[in-house]
């Protein structure tokens, strides 16, 4: 009896305590409190056809109806703000009301509603998007030769109706309704496909236009370059003069401080000037497609001996001469310099671009910047080769360096070295430093150190052909400094020896023709749209933009 009692017990424990799991299984699933949706998100990053944008939003199954905004400062204004029922949208004049802008760059964010609207998800930023470019016959200006203070250069292709005229826009007539002066193309202009704009103000952008007739056939954004304005300056204009050596003879007449404008497209001659007051030597204006070239292999640029000089400037001129013999300036006297500068220049084939190897001096600054450098020799980029001579700041900004055996180097100490925004690639020949600093100890740093932001550096240059690319990072420089910001190698650069700590900052995950797109023909235009860095890094002249 006592047995039965107890199994009924037992029994009766059990059943209670399955029951008030149960109930207590009930009580946590009642528990769930209804959320707000997510965030819309994409199927695909946003893309354009024509000037109409498409957001393919992630369908939320919960979602009834999507916000759509959309900006063109970062949603600093709104231009647009509608409804739609559906994830797939397509933004265009039907949705907002009017044809979006061509070629221009929007931004889109999303907001997810829910039946109850206490439960709408927050803002999704969908990011950036540029609409294409309005179909169009007309070319595309370069705006280094197709404009200069005052005039443009307009030119198209024969296709479809006849180009019978060009109207001229303000920068923010963004939708062509109210052109600033038309122009009735000649029967000459209509044969060459081509007219000259006059009357332009200097440093100003304008949207020239080409019609048939009342029709628009397409536009295209030129900005006026800066008048040639140089104050008091004395002004040596060697436009339409036709000998070579014009250059090195007025270069022996002019005054401290004078401006000599080369013309587009002419050869000169340096035939080995020495310099003893400060230049600048600068491209005029012109329609012809190549800059003004200065030929250093008839004679390499040097100083009078004791000269004080405050600047030599080279401003938007290639220099071109011999990669086994030639150089830029090849210093072998005592003197002291405020700046050698080459800004907006195409330096091709030399020995090295700025040696001084002899006397006494200091050079405070040297700067290339806006450049394209390529096929140096054993002399770099910039070498101070004797430790009588010092260098304060050195500057390389905005340029491509290509196929330099060595980069640079000193044998004294230097104030500064900065590379901001730089394309460096086959620099220097493999086995050799980046930065040789070879002084005597004591004598062999860069006491303010060394920044290098926001460049891309690829392998070594294989000038033997042995298929080896490493290079060293430093000789000497045992105190220096290195500062290295957003600065990427690619996979197939490699340190041999010498190693610079934290450089790169990044490594691109795939080799230097994966990355650019002709490199033997310094066309360093990103072909990789995926790198993450595109616009971010390197040279901004290779950059693809949105």
């Amino acid at each position: 009896m006592k047995s039965i009692k107890s199994n009924i017990y037992k029994t009766s424990g059990i059943l209670l305590l399955g029951m008030l799991s149960i109930f207590a299984c009930k009580d946590d699933e009642e528990v769930f409190e209804k959320t707000r949706l997510f965030r819309p998100v994409l199927n695909e990053k946003l893309y354009s056809e024509g000037n109409t944008i498409i957001a393919d939003i992630g369908k939320l199954k919960e979602a009834v109806s999507y916000t759509l905004e959309v900006s063109r400062d970062t949603f600093k204004t709104i231009d647009y703000t509608f409804d739609s029922d559906t994830s797939y949208v397509e933004i265009n004049e039907v949705s907002v009301g009017e044809e979006l802008l061509w070629y221009t760059i929007y931004q889109v964010r999303a907001t997810a509603h829910a039946l109850d609207a206490q439960y709408d998800s927050k803002v999704s930023d969908l990011g950036s998007v540029r609409t294409q470019k309005y179909p169009s016959n007309q070319g595309v200006p370069n705006l280094q030769f197709d404009v200069t203070d005052t005039r443009a250069r307009v030119f198209w292709s024969t296709s479809g109706d006849l180009i019978d005229g060009v109207k001229v826009y303000a920068a923010n007539d963004l939708r062509l309704e109210n052109p600033l002066f038309e122009i009735n193309l000649t029967q000459g202009q209509i044969d060459a496909n081509e007219a000259i704009v006059n009357s332009l103000t200097p440093s100003t952008t304008y949207q020239v236009a080409i019609y048939s007739g009342e029709t628009l056939r397409g536009w295209e954004i030129y900005t006026t370059k800066p008048s040639l304005d140089f104050g008091d300056r004395p002004v040596y204009d060697l436009s339409g003069v036709e000998n070579e050596n014009i250059l090195a003879d007025t270069l022996g007449d002019i005054e401290d401080g004078a401006v000599v404008i080369v013309e587009p497209g002419r050869v000169y001659q340096a035939n080995g000037y020495n310099f003893n007051s400060s230049v600048l030597i600068v491209s005029g204006y012109g329609f012809t497609p190549a800059l003004p070239k200065i030929n250093s292999a008839s004679g390499n640029f040097d100083i009078v001996d004791g000269a004080n000089i405050d600047s030599l400037v080279f401003k938007n001129v290639a220099i071109h001469g011999d990669f086994s013999g030639s150089y830029i300036f090849n210093i072998s006297v005592s003197g002291t310099i405020g700046e050698i500068k080459f800004d907006g220049c195409q330096i091709h084939s030399q020995r090295g671009i700025t040696r001084i190897k002899g006397g006494i001096g200091t050079i405070d600054k040297y700067s290339i910047v806006n450049s394209v450098v390529d096929s140096i020799n054993g002399y770099a980029v910039f070498y101070v080769d004797t430790d009588g001579w010092t260098a304060g700041d050195i500057l390389l900004q905005n340029s491509t360096f290509s196929k330099c055996q060595y980069f640079l180097a000193s044998r004294s100490n230097s104030g500064s070295i900065t590379i901001e925004s730089c394309t460096i690639d086959q620099a220097p020949e493999a086995g050799r430093q980046m930065f040789r600093w070879r002084g005597t100890a004591g004598n062999d740093n860069v006491t303010g150190g060394i920044k290098i932001h926001n460049t891309i550096w690829g392998p070594g240059w294989d000038m033997s052909g042995s298929e080896v690319y490493a290079v060293k990072g430093v000789q000497g420089l045992g105190s220096t400094t290195f500062d290295i910001i957003n600065t990427w190698s690619t996979s197939d650069f490699s340190f041999a020896s010498n190693d610079i700590a934290g450089f790169p900052s990044f490594i691109y995950s795939g080799t230097a023709d994966d990355l650019w797109e002709d490199r033997e023909n310094v066309n360093y235009n990103i072909k990789d749209r995926a790198f993450s860095a595109a616009n971010s890094a390197g040279d901004p002249r290779w950059r693809p933009g949105l």
